[in-house]
């Protein structure tokens, strides 16, 4: 008789997924605002509350002194927790970004703005959710600069 080892599926494999879906998402749309010194129409899509907000303040100060970003920050995001109460659905995402290859660039002349110092690589943590019929999107992400991984 043959013996089965069966992996345990995660019930929440999906909501998961779709958490991740919705943050790759929005680091896509906002990699891209950075790039264009324009927000990205995708990117309300995916963020609301403070993550929309923190992102357009960053987006305003690069416009001010005329800075892109070149280059893109590598993602390493994991959904830590994910619950539903009510009709609301909850998770928290740790994220480690590499910022090695993503860098400020005057917007004209495309040369380096500042040299970056310390570490490169720094832990984001951030929530998100969504209603039973609507969208995941992320309401909190905070670059967590004392933290590297």
């Amino acid at each position: 008789m043959a013996t089965s080892s069966a992996v345990p599926v995660d019930p929440q494999a999906a909501e998961k997924t779709a958490v991740l879906t919705a943050y790759d998402a929005m680091a896509a749309a906002e990699t891209r605002s950075y790039a264009n010194a324009v927000l990205d129409p995708e990117l309300e899509k995916h963020a609301t509350d403070k993550a929309l907000a923190d992102i357009k303040a960053t987006l305003f100060w690069y416009q001010q002194r005329d800075i892109v970003m070149k280059g893109a920050p590598v993602h390493s995001p994991r959904v830590d927790s994910l619950d539903r109460s009510g009709g609301t659905w909850r998770a928290s995402i740790t994220d480690c970004v590499d910022s090695t290859a993503y860098n400020k660039v005057d917007k004209t002349s495309g040369k380096p703005v500042t040299a970056p110092s310390g570490p490169r690589r720094h832990v984001v943590t951030s929530t998100a959710q969504r209603t039973n019929t609507g969208p995941w999107q992320i309401y909190t992400s905070t670059i967590e600069r004392d933290r590297t991984c």
